[in-house]
């Protein structure tokens, strides 16, 4: 039997997962959502930076991030290395600097590669979403 109710629900949570992906890309500007996708591995777990430091934006092009425990600083600093993001962290004790550089033709061309394939991704998962209701 078809249910409307959970077939909108794993919808939704698609397009959320989607929407949260597309807010994390690096554009331009400084965005403190950029760093919502990096994970930390601190205090055994894989935790996101907010879970460990302050993220601010104070300009356009900078991004700040102070974290509460000094041990966790160079932590931080691999994690942000190791992501796709392609920002160089600045440390200043327990302040960490991410100048956000202009988009470069290269970097714009990778940004659309990247989303097509959410995209692609997306709407893989919405077809399956429709064949499973429709074979019930």
């Amino acid at each position: 039997m078809f249910n409307d109710k959970t077939y909108n629900q794993k919808m939704d949570k698609t397009i959320e997962v989607f929407t949260k992906e597309l807010s994390s890309l690096r554009t331009g500007r400084a965005n403190a959502s950029m760093l919502d996708l990096v994970k930390v591995d601190v205090y055994g777990q894989a935790m996101p930076i907010n879970q460990v430091a302050s993220i601010t934006t104070p300009e356009a092009r900078m991004i700040n991030i102070q974290v509460w425990d000094a041990n966790n600083v160079p932590l931080i600093d691999a994690a942000i290395k190791k992501s796709d993001l392609g920002l160089n962290p600045q440390i200043d004790g327990q302040l960490i600097r991410l100048p956000v550089p202009d988009l470069s033709e290269e970097r714009r061309g990778e940004i659309k590669k990247v989303i097509n394939q959410w995209v692609k991704n997306v709407k893989f998962q919405l077809e399956i979403y429709v064949e499973k209701q429709t074979m019930i």
